[in-house]
């Protein structure tokens, strides 16, 4: 059975790993960007842990910050506004050898759970950058597609979407 908690300061290795395997070289999260997340915002960085023999191993995550803007910036990756009103998620990812069993609705409804009750101030929205095959996903658990993003990050195209809490 799997396990969601928040990240601790000594897996960022980990999720840097994970980011890794599961994004190109152009949308990856550095290893000091993460442990900004982790250290500035440690209630939005949320670890999905499967047991072993004698320990659990992260198969996957989901990293967000709080933001004065109504979408994903690229300035938005790189800092957390603490007094920021919204909830930016910058990275969800699920092991390759753990995909197609619902995990990453599952780390996306339990952030929108805790914005929903614990987070606080409670944000006024949820964003999110997509990639077009990844849309009907995140509509599944919620999100309303905008329209396609002004954030050009790694040079692609992704589309903004917005989920309100």
């Amino acid at each position: 059975m799997v396990n969601i908690r928040n990240i601790e300061k000594s897996e960022t290795k980990q999720v840097a790993h994970l980011e890794d395997m599961c994004f190109p070289e152009n949308e990856r999260a550095s290893l000091k960007t993460i442990a900004y997340r982790v250290s500035q915002a440690p209630e939005l960085q949320l670890g999905l842990f499967a047991p072993t023999e004698h320990t659990t191993t992260l198969i996957g995550h989901l990293m967000a910050t709080r933001t004065s803007s109504e979408s994903v910036t690229v300035d938005s990756m790189s800092k957390h506004e603490p007094k920021g009103k919204n909830v930016a998620i910058h990275s969800l990812s699920v092991h390759p050898a753990h995909r197609g069993r619902g995990y990453a609705k599952q780390l996306i409804k339990e952030l929108q759970f805790r914005c929903e009750t614990t987070v606080s101030p409670k944000p006024r929205i949820m964003t999110l950058l997509a990639h077009k095959p990844l849309i009907s996903l995140y509509e599944e658990v919620g999100f309303k597609l905008i329209g396609e993003s002004a954030c050009k990050f790694g040079g692609d195209t992704w589309y903004d979407m917005v989920y309100e809490i």
